[in-house]
């Protein structure tokens, strides 16, 4: 049996929100190079979609504050939705139809966007971030209407039968450590994160124990949210002569990290979280601090040579080109594509409704992940036992050398935390 490595609670999603928004992800650093000739990147189909729609209903956390606000998500969703139907021919021949509502953060403008949702009959909602979901999740899927997102902390997304969770979860981003410790024969690892109870349970808890599972040592030093110098503790892990030390904390806590590995001129091999992958983040010490780091991802979207990620920027470039590439924007993307290879292997598209597309994302097996790496997802396993709306175990190290991103590999973390 598997243990559980769900996503991260709400106050672990809000906490990577706001770090994401602070600055523009590597995605966006790489949108000029990679999208020229985005006609021939993204391609043309034979026929374009047409006919009867298939009705997406799109509900993404919009204005609620500076800190909390992701409208590249909705954008990027849109330009998703132009891509799969002018140059996928949508599925098979039938396009996709976008609605859209904008939520605040709050329980009340969630509630308000699930009930225009069941009001609209769509045939699937599509979430793109939003932290109060969970008050969302039992009225659409009570409702009869199947519910996809790729960003899932509340147990309702998590554990819902016709809830379909297209990526691996926030615990699994960090199960790649574990063969990655061990190919580099590291024997310890020292992780700094900020101390809350949904860092702890995936850090302490889920992950610490598959360290040791794997005859390895593994040395926390939490640090309160509140902390602004990060040197006594990120010293003691230095004293402690750990082999490799993780970083997972809000962007502003990344920042003093790296100054307090820059002031004592620390070489220790450095691994971080996407959340730390802030441009004004990794600014802020020389590129010598962080040259030869590895960030934990849950896709490819940050490294430009990925095939997906090429698509990607074009389409944001062709369809959405004043968008934001970077922060949420590529999970939107991505759970549109998702979802229409996840339509595909339906044997008549004539048939597709809400309930034929929760049947049809249900039993899917083994479907290749957009920005995945290679990696597939399977909706008609269970590949988490207390999380069985979770889809997938992709996870992904990227390295990281003066701006530049490669991927080391694409792991499954369903195989790793077990």
């Amino acid at each position: 049996m598997k243990r559980l490595i769900a996503a991260g609670s709400a106050l672990a999603l809000a906490l990577l929100v706001s770090a994401c928004n602070s600055g523009s992800t590597s995605s966006a650093s790489s949108s000029s190079s990679s999208s020229s000739g985005s006609g021939s990147v993204l391609g043309t189909p034979a026929k374009a979609a047409s006919g009867s729609p298939i009705n997406v209903f799109f509900f993404n956390e919009e204005g609620a504050s500076a800190a909390a606000s992701s409208p590249e998500s909705f954008q990027a969703a849109e330009a998703a939705t132009d891509y799969v139907n002018k140059n996928l021919g949508g599925v098979n021949g039938r396009p996709l139809a976008l609605t859209h509502c904008a939520t605040l953060g709050t329980p009340d403008s969630v509630t308000n966007c699930a009930n225009k949702a069941v009001d609209a009959k769509p045939d699937v909602v599509v979430k793109g971030v939003e932290v109060q979901s969970a008050n969302a999740v039992p009225i659409i899927t009570g409702a009869g209407i199947p519910y996809v997102t790729l960003n899932a902390g509340a147990p309702a997304e998590l554990k819902t039968p016709t809830s379909y969770v297209l990526s691996a979860g926030f615990a699994s981003q960090f199960a790649p450590v574990v063969p990655y410790m061990k190919s580099k024969q590291y024997k310890s690892l020292g992780v700094i994160y900020t101390n809350v109870t949904s860092l702890s349970t995936a850090l302490d808890g889920t992950v610490s124990k598959a360290i040791k599972a794997a005859g390895l040592s593994y040395t926390s030093a939490p640090v309160d949210i509140t902390t602004g110098d990060l040197t006594p503790a990120y010293s003691a892990l230095v004293a402690k002569k750990v082999d490799a030390i993780m970083v997972v904390t809000s962007a502003g806590q990344c920042a003093a990290a790296l100054k307090a590995r820059s002031s004592l001129s620390d070489t220790t091999p450095l691994l971080m979280s996407s959340s730390c992958n802030v441009a004004s983040v990794l600014n802020t010490v020389p590129a010598t601090v962080t040259n030869g780091a590895v960030f934990a991802f849950l896709d490819t979207s940050a490294v430009p040579s990925d095939a997906d990620t090429k698509i990607y920027l074009a389409a944001m470039k062709q369809y959405q080109p004043s968008a934001n590439v970077g922060s949420f924007a590529p999970t939107s993307f991505e759970a549109i594509v998702d979802l229409q290879r996840a339509l595909l292997t339906v044997k008549d598209p004539k048939t597709l409704n809400a309930q034929s597309i929760s049947d049809t994302v249900g039993a899917t097996k083994s479907v290749k992940l957009f920005m995945g790496g290679g990696q597939t997802f399977s909706c008609g396993e269970t590949l988490f036992a207390a999380s069985p709306s979770v889809c997938t175990g992709a996870a992904f190290l990227v390295s990281y050398n003066a701006g530049t991103y490669k991927l080391i590999k694409g792991y499954d973390a369903s195989t790793i935390l077990n």
